[in-house]
């Protein structure tokens, strides 16, 4: 029974892998130890830290739960909501409440002041009074209310507001989806890391037996030392590429851990299995995908909220219209409501030249019009042009699959003819050491193709938004 895993790099022999196993062999003769001495030690995991076990799918709620991404993304959507609510001063009125005091000899407000208190009394009609009063002193409690009426640009702005929120919130749909397309490529990359560490546990396994096998054939004189050393750099070569294999296999654990937004210093350890993830791939349409997608969804309401704005600088020429009133109560003392006066009108303003400043932001705000009408248009086309690479892909992965396959089994019943005849002595050491190795990476082979036809699947799901896996 095997274990397959996809390697980044081919063991396949040419016909010259004899002479160069010669060659090497003489090279490294002084580094190998003789006979009787010891041999070197296996490699053996030194990660200490805590393991967590994971299906995809908890992987998946996880990652939606705690991803950096998806945090930021629901983020930027409350901002673009509460932009949103701010525009709601369009229509609301605005109230404010204020205490002041005031402590003044100036006749003109000491006047006032005393009016306001409705404290006015006859004696203060003298000359004396008036001119040169005693220190007068006012506390006022107002309220004050403004109530938009005709804004005409602040209304578009709202609208604008509104659309940007729309676009934040597909922004975020998109930022899930694309969270979970990288936690799934990163959960098989670690199964994929996984399974190669245990192909070439295997491996080592079998030329450690070769090893010992051809170290008995040489004690009894069938193979020469040559032979023998070939063997042992074998292992010596097996033991270095675990120990890589075991390096990128934390560090996939690490990056997915990074995915998921888990802080705890723990090694991910997958419960899933590496298998061909069941497609059902039929027929896309362009146009509805491209009306379904939500960074779609997205573009077209900046583009909506950049028109809007645009809008709004241009009808930022047209005048608006405004009520305020206000309310007091006026006394020697604070909070006092001795005097109370009111006040109330409605204005309105025209904004006839700023310096040329309402032109240029109308112009900006048509630019920007345009840039986000263009973003759209070439989205579009790249999503034709990746979809349909994608498919591509997914016919080409699944072809590697069952060449892979077929591999593995020849590779497997090569190295056992291969095996009977060198027990027999009727094979050289390099041949047995040959078979092990294609059949190695042949097995590592059809893991990676079964990793690139997952990916590749999941690719096509994030590119269509729509599920396609049973």
């Amino acid at each position: 029974m095997y274990f397959p895993v996809v390697s980044e790099r081919s063991l396949t022999l040419s016909p010259r892998i004899g002479g160069a196993l010669w060659m090497l062999t003489f090279g490294i003769i002084a580094l190998l130890p003789v006979r009787g001495a010891a041999q070197p030690a296996a490699v053996v995991d030194d990660d200490t830290s805590a393991t967590l076990s994971l299906s995809l799918d908890e992987t998946l709620d996880r990652a939606q739960e705690a991803s950096f991404p998806a945090r930021s993304a629901d983020a930027t959507r409350r901002a673009a909501t509460a932009r949103k609510r701010q525009s709601l001063g369009v229509f609301l009125p605005r109230i404010t409440a204020r205490e002041q005091g005031l402590f003044t000899t100036d006749p003109v407000n000491a006047f006032g002041s005393k009016l306001r208190q409705e404290r006015f009394a006859q004696q203060d009609l003298r000359l004396g009074a008036l001119n040169t009063p005693d220190r007068v002193d006012q506390y006022g409690t107002q309220l004050a209310i403004e109530q938009p009426i005709l804004n005409l640009d602040g209304l578009f702005e709202r609208r604008a507001a509104s659309d940007a929120a729309r676009a934040a919130g597909h922004k975020a749909e998109r930022t899930e989806a694309v969270v979970a397309f990288r936690v799934k490529k990163g959960y098989y990359g670690l199964l994929l890391a996984e399974r190669r560490v245990g192909v070439i546990d295997s491996a080592l396994a079998a030329a450690r037996a070769t090893r010992d096998q051809a170290q008995a054939l040489f004690d009894e004189g069938i193979i020469n030392r040559a032979d023998r050393l070939a063997a042992a750099v074998r292992v010596s070569e097996l033991e270095s590429r675990r120990s890589e294999a075991v390096a990128r296999r934390d560090n996939a654990a690490d990056q997915l851990r990074v995915l998921i937004g888990l802080e705890d210093d723990v090694r991910i350890e997958p419960t899933d299995s590496l298998t061909r993830e069941s497609a059902l791939v039929g027929a896309v349409s362009l146009d509805a995908v491209n009306q379904r997608r939500s960074d779609m969804q997205a573009l077209r309401a900046r583009a909506e909220a950049a028109r809007e704005t645009t809008r709004s600088r241009w009808l930022a020429f047209v005048p608006t219209l405004n009520a305020r009133g206000t309310t007091g109560w006026y006394d020697d003392t604070p909070f006092g409501t001795n005097g109370q006066s009111w006040t109330a009108g409605v204005s309105l303003s025209w904004s006839l030249f700023e310096g040329y400043q309402q032109i240029g932001r109308a112009q900006e705000a048509e630019a920007r019009q345009q840039r986000a009408e263009i973003a759209l248009e070439q989205q579009a086309l790249e999503n034709e042009v990746e979809i349909t690479s994608a498919r591509r892909d997914l016919r080409a992965a699944q072809e590697r699959i069952d060449q892979a396959r077929t591999a593995v089994a020849q590779a497997e019943e090569s190295l056992r003819i291969r095996s009977d005849r060198y027990a027999e002595g009727m094979a050289r050491t390099t041949d047995l050491l040959q078979a092990e190795a294609t059949l190695a990476e042949r097995r590592l082979a059809y893991l990676r193709a079964l990793y690139q036809h997952n990916v590749t699947v999941y690719r096509l799901e994030l590119l269509t938004e729509q599920s396609m896996t049973r």
